[in-house]
């Protein structure tokens, strides 16, 4: 079969993500402890007894969603030898879909990640900003509403269509009266509005700033041509060459994200699986292409499904074992001490 990974972005954070795969897989585990050791920040209490407003923050978010999405394609890559022959990422998930494909280590992935989201957390402090997704209008329809409230001399006035998530649905960015007044001309006209659970107006022009800062640090990561093809977010291309790869991540900041058209590059894998946390991808993908046999992994029961459409056979965690090869030592030497006391 081929196979197609999707890696989510902002937004996609809630808490106890991850939590059921982590209770019982090793490999989840260390993990969590290597980038917790990494950025100096428990990260099991982040992603499991934090608060939503504690893990919404663009920071926690960012670090805290790769980790999960990492770590959750290891245990399918390392443990049960399942790798896409194609990838791609939504925003900030682009790290991870990189991480999977080969491109750049889990450390240098943190490191980029925590920097990104210090810069554009910093431009929404400058200029306070949000996000919201518009289902059931036109391209044209929503971009006239949206040019009738943005003033593109300067960034007071801020409201552009940055994903292309499906052709159902598109978003918006921007600063918060001119989001506010396009939701309120969108509802008019019985279009579906929905606040992203996200901290500022990404993908836009406000973002600009954030990328020019950020670009400095991309000399200090080794990056590597993939292994794996990625659809990149800024122009719907496959690409395999780390200076792509490198270009694709400073300028998505403030570029727009081309997600269907990047999902029309995996319309022929014959699995599509979203790496959790969340299954806002897949659900989407599911709606244009009911046909396809599209999954999100996030919980035990969804490997196994994974597994069974792949014909694999589960193979019991090392928690599990070592619980198993507990509970026989305690019965037999339950069991020697009865026989100690029959005697």
């Amino acid at each position: 079969m081929k196979i197609g990974m999707l890696f989510p972005g902002q937004g996609a954070q809630h808490l106890t993500m991850g939590k059921e795969i982590y209770d019982r897989e090793r490999i989840v585990q260390e993990y969590f402890e290597e980038a917790s050791t990494c950025l100096d920040q428990n990260f099991v209490r982040l992603c499991f007894a934090s608060s939503e407003k504690e893990l919404k923050e663009t920071v926690n978010a960012q670090t805290s969603i790769f980790l999960v999405s990492a770590s959750l394609y290891s245990l399918l890559s390392s443990k049960y030898g399942i790798v896409p022959d194609v990838v791609a990422g939504h925003s900030s998930g682009e790290y991870a879909a990189i991480f999977a494909a080969g491109g750049m280590n889990f450390p240098d992935a943190l490191y980029l990640l925590k920097k990104r989201a210090l810069f554009m957390e910093e431009a929404t402090k400058t200029t306070p900003g949000s996000m919201i997704a518009i289902l059931g209008l036109p391209y044209q329809t929503l971009k006239e509403i949206c040019d009738k409230y943005d003033d593109p001399s300067d960034n007071k006035q801020v409201v552009e269509i940055v994903n292309y998530n499906a052709l159902s649905q598109l978003v918006i960015s921007g600063t918060i009266p001119e989001i506010e007044a396009v939701a309120q001309d969108a509802r008019a006209l019985k279009a579906k509005v929905i606040p992203l659970n996200v901290a500022g107006a990404f993908h836009s022009r406000l973002m600009r700033d954030a990328e020019s800062s950020f670009s400095a640090y991309m000399v200090k990561v080794d990056f590597k041509d993939l292994k794996i093809p990625l659809v990149n977010n800024i122009e719907a291309n496959v690409v395999t060459a780390n200076e792509d790869i490198k270009d694709s991540l400073v300028r998505q900041m403030s570029a727009h994200v081309l997600w269907w058209p990047s999902m029309e590059k995996l319309k022929d894998c014959d699995l599509i699986i979203e790496m959790g946390p969340g299954n806002k991808l897949s659900k989407m993908l599911k709606r244009e292409w009911p046909e396809k046999e599209i999954v999100s992994l996030n919980t035990p029961a969804d490997l196994e499904l994974i597994l069974r459409i792949l014909g694999k056979e589960i193979i019991p965690s090392e928690l599990a074992l070592d619980l198993e090869a507990e509970m026989q030592s305690l019965t037999s030497k339950t069991s020697e001490n009865e026989a100690g006391i029959n005697q």
